[in-house]
């Protein structure tokens, strides 16, 4: 069963409120519609699945940082590369992972840019 962590809930009182945003201050960003949600979120699926997923650590960490790179989120990069380097990821890692993130996004600005058929680039993968 999946269970949606970020769903509309009860407003939370301005006792709860001010706990949730001492607790963790990126509880901010959200909405207070769904601010335990959110807290509920990070604590249960988001870190584990860094942590606890079919990836190791250092690598989801590593996808992380090219997808951050990629997006261009100037939150995310640093996070990533902090976590990563914590976890050993050596310089080489982090800028072969970024370095991934820009193949991708070159190539694809190509074939997009270029319209190149998909169904054709899809019979070359055979």
């Amino acid at each position: 069963m999946t269970v949606n962590f970020l769903t509309a809930q009860d407003l939370v009182n301005e006792t709860e409120k001010a706990e949730l945003l001492a607790k963790n201050s990126f509880n901010s960003i959200y909405p207070i519609s769904i601010l335990k949600s959110a807290e509920r979120y990070f604590e249960e699926a988001k870190m584990p699945l860094y942590s606890q997923g079919a990836i190791d650590e250092k690598n989801a960490h590593l996808v992380g940082l090219a997808v951050s790179a990629s997006t261009k989120c100037s939150y995310c990069i640093p996070y990533h590369i902090a976590k990563a380097k914590r976890l050993g990821a050596t310089e080489e890692e982090i800028k072969t992972a970024v370095m991934i993130a820009a193949d991708i996004m070159k190539m694809s600005t190509l074939f997009y840019g270029n319209e190149f058929d998909l169904d054709k680039f899809k019979s070359l993968l055979k």
